[in-house]
């Protein structure tokens, strides 16, 4: 049975989590924390206490999952060099999970709307449907958008972070979300572990964050670059 351990820091939970199975049913060991500023201070002794807790050793990790995001730009980051030098110390296999289908994995719905919040007034968006072998399909790419620009489909379950910010009240999301939040790395673990079982995974050398939103700063000779335009 695959022994996977899962790395979620994208946003504002942090998530690891060892987890046993197939179909990674089995949950051995779990550290959460919500609204941490610190997050990169945060993982690594995390790590160590999922391993104390199911008194383990690296050496029963069949491979190493994390949340690629999109998320927060240090979040993304924090979650995939993490994984990244735990792959080439262990010499694991790397996967990288799409966060947005990872939280949408927590759920066993037929259809669900996952919704985070952005920050700068927008928020990422991804519909996906559970197909009758119970893995999640999605229906578009991941959009980043303003939250009124988000179409949530009849009948879809709604979670994530930026639900609260579409027009319409979905007051049931709240719920929904603490809970999918609080299983993020349990959901990371799930994808990946499909993906190993058909022999997907990351190189740790090209491993990298997934990023939706256009490039939001700009450097010292694209300012220059632009002044130069304007005059």
């Amino acid at each position: 049975m695959p022994c996977i351990l899962a790395i979620e820091t994208s946003a504002h939970i942090g998530a690891v989590a060892i987890l046993r199975g197939e179909q990674c049913e089995e949950v051995l060991a779990v550290a959460f924390v919500r609204d941490d500023q610190k997050l990169s201070a945060w993982v690594l002794p995390a790590i160590e206490r999922v391993f104390a807790e199911a008194r383990f050793t690296h050496a029963v990790i069949d491979a190493i999952a994390f949340g690629a995001g999109p998320g927060s730009f240090t979040g993304v980051r924090t979650a995939c060099a993490t994984a990244q030098s735990l792959a080439y110390a262990w010499q694991r296999p790397l996967i990288a999970i799409d966060s947005l289908e990872a939280l949408a994995e927590t759920s066993s719905a037929s259809s669900i709307c996952v919704v985070l919040d952005a920050r700068m007034g927008e928020v990422f968006s991804a519909s996906f449907v559970r197909l009758a072998t119970g893995e999640l399909q999605r229906l578009a790419a991941t959009n980043v958008s303003a939250p009124d620009a988000v179409v949530v489909k009849a009948g879809a379950h709604l979670i994530g972070s930026g639900a609260h910010l579409l027009p319409a009240p979905h007051f049931a999301a709240l719920a929904a979300t603490a809970h999918a939040e609080a299983h993020w790395a349990h959901g990371v673990a799930r994808v990946a572990a499909r993906k190993v079982a058909c022999g997907e995974t990351t190189d740790p050398m090209h491993a990298e964050p997934i990023y939706v939103r256009n490039n939001v700063a700009l450097t010292e000779v694209e300012r220059k670059l632009a002044r130069e335009a304007v005059a």
